[in-house]
């Protein structure tokens, strides 16, 4: 599966998608070689930034491009994360530090992992014991987001936050994390979707690597992919790949879905051969990044959705029955 090469537009300008809304540069190319954009909801003379990616990134990039279209960096009303990962809430600090009054949202159920990154490594980065060890990179993840905010605004699915006149409605598309949210901006139908659309992965910025998708929960992530395309947006908003309109956002969405349809498919395969010995974690990862194009295959992407897949299996009681002894 071809995986589009987001990473060579990554870095390019500002770009104005119509409706005050626009398309911010970020510096996490540089930062962690993968493409990220934030993106800015203006509404008068105020405006909305969502995902602000990691704490230099207002000083290297956003701060400049708001400059750049027309609007005063002191004016932001808001800051928004799709979700508690450091790339997309790891900036908001930054922003509340420089800019009094501005408010700080994020997804109810990732806030303990936007106001403590010691929860979140507990809970995320340091939660796969005997398959992914990134003790030697704490400090470097959490330099990207530390110090941590305090959240002014918990956003549930089913609220709407307002930026000026503007609305933005909240839909969570838990998955890629417990609590992710996608925000569809009611006047233009600009749909904000974080990483709950990843397709068959992002391709590194230089061009060497596939970031895979990657998600917690089978259901959950199928259930929120779903949710999205019900939703009537006219231009899909990724994080880290370009805008897209309606049919080809419809078209990555259901790529999306058969990533996992088939990444679900590798995994009963894999605990079929397997079967009557256990099954590893780190067996699923190897064909998992086969098909993504991912190397080397235990990555911080790869681990959770293959434990994602296994755990699915095991609540079907097949992992269980893999584990039994072969009848005699």
């Amino acid at each position: 599966m071809q995986v589009p090469d987001a990473g060579a537009t990554a870095q390019g300008g500002i770009a104005d998608l119509g409706g005050g809304i626009f398309q911010l540069p970020t510096d996490y190319p540089a930062v962690c070689n993968a493409p990220l954009w934030s993106y800015l909801v203006a509404s008068g003379d105020k405006f909305a930034l969502i995902d602000p990616g990691v704490r230099s990134t207002r000083t290297a990039t956003l701060a400049n491009a708001v400059s750049a279209v027309g609007l005063d960096p002191g004016s932001a009303d808001l800051v928004i994360a799709t979700h508690g990962h450091p790339d997309h809430s790891g900036g908001q600090r930054s922003w509340a530090d420089a800019v009094p009054g501005v408010r700080v949202a994020a997804p109810l159920e990732d806030v303990p992992w936007v106001e403590s990154f010691d929860r979140q490594w507990v809970r995320c980065w340091d939660d796969y014991p005997g398959t992914l060890d990134m003790r030697a990179g704490r400090a470097d993840l959490e330099a990207l987001c530390t110090p941590e905010p305090a959240v002014d605004l918990m956003l549930r699915d089913g609220d709407t936050v307002r930026v000026g006149g503007r609305e933005l409605a909240v839909v969570q598309t838990s998955g890629h994390t417990w609590g992710h949210c996608a925000y569809l901006d009611r006047q233009t139908g600009a749909l904000f979707t974080g990483d709950a659309v990843q397709g068959y992965g992002t391709r590194s910025s230089d061009g060497s690597d596939v970031f895979a998708p990657m998600y917690v929960d089978v259901a959950e992530t199928r259930r929120g992919l779903r949710r999205l395309a019900d939703l009537p947006f006219t231009l899909l908003c990724p994080a880290h790949v370009p805008p897209m309109g309606r049919d080809d956002g419809l078209a990555f969405i259901r790529k999306s879905l058969d990533f996992v349809d088939e990444a679900e498919g590798l995994a009963r395969d894999l605990v079929r051969r397997k079967a009557p010995g256990p099954v590893l974690t780190r067996d699923l990862c190897v064909v998992i990044a086969k098909l993504t194009g991912t190397d080397p295959p235990v990555t911080p992407q790869v681990v959770p959705t293959a434990r994602a897949h296994l755990y699915a299996l095991a609540r079907e009681g097949l992992l269980e029955a893999a584990w039994l002894p072969a009848p005699q």
